[in-house]
């Protein structure tokens, strides 16, 4: 197995199969693709961990995993924010009348640590679908030391509809907040290569089983965002409420002057 075109990192989208990380032939191929192409991999997979404190003895994660080019695995990311009746069913004692309704609903665990997957002296912070929607949560990759953002997707569920190009403005947005270059790899949504200003750089057509070769750099800076997240819009909403405040304060007053002058 042979590279074609030379590169410094290898994104596989979230992935509907069931691959495990703990699976031998999904290790030895990705292990294989990453010694031939010579470049680390991040991969979607699924984390099982080995936990007696629980009915089914493990723990199971939507995970993302880093393969170093020499073929080992090396890190792990674990979803932490899970997509509700998609990933996981809750409160899950009060839906017991649904039973046969959420059958293929997902039992993933959610991850605890937002932990940023380390090769080659860069750090890439790792989120998983829709977890980009969350900008106050993405942030601390940056925060954190993440100088490049990677967000793997399953895209898969919206069909032709307008849901994947709003996915990618959405995860445009984190770019810009987070002065990070953001490489995005789905199965069938808008894989694309985002500058730290928002700008779809390079992208792939929908549908096409092919390869993004997208170019990208590494950003050290720390925004405003990143430091503070949204303290700035909770400010704004402060403020226009002590204004509202002011304004019915002064109509009340007003108010009340007129009627004294009736009577």
């Amino acid at each position: 197995m042979q590279a074609s075109i030379p590169t410094d990192l290898i994104v596989w989208p979230e992935s509907p199969s069931n691959f495990e990380e703990r699976d031998v032939h999904f290790r030895n191929a990705m292990s294989a693709i990453a010694h031939a192409a010579h470049a680390p991999i991040i991969v979607g997979d699924l984390g099982v961990d080995p936990d007696a404190q629980t009915r089914r003895g493990y723990d199971l994660f939507n995970s993302a995993n880093l393969i170093t080019a020499d073929g080992s695995f090396a890190g792990r990311y674990d979803k932490m924010h899970l997509v509700p009746f998609g990933e996981y069913v809750p409160f899950k004692k009060l839906f017991f009348f649904a039973g046969d309704l959420l059958g293929e609903v997902g039992s993933f665990d959610a991850g605890t640590h937002r932990t940023g997957l380390s090769v080659g002296g860069h750090n890439y912070g790792t989120f998983i679908c829709y977890e980009s929607i969350f900008g106050d949560e993405i942030r601390h990759f940056a925060e954190q030391g993440a100088d490049v953002l990677v967000n793997i997707s399953n895209d898969g569920w919206y069909g032709d509809t307008s849901a994947p190009w709003q996915h990618l403005n959405m995860v445009r947005m984190r770019a810009i907040e987070n002065h990070r270059w953001v490489l995005r790899s789905t199965n069938t949504g808008v894989t694309a290569a985002i500058d730290p200003y928002g700008r779809v750089t390079a992208a792939a057509p929908r549908h096409i089983r092919t390869a993004l070769h997208a170019g990208f750099n590494f950003e050290h800076d720390v925004t405003f965002y990143t430091a503070h997240g949204d303290l700035f819009a909770y400010a704004c909403a402060l403020i226009t409420m002590l204004g509202l405040g002011f304004s019915l304060q002064r109509a009340f007053a007003a108010t009340r002057n007129e009627i004294t002058k009736i009577n």
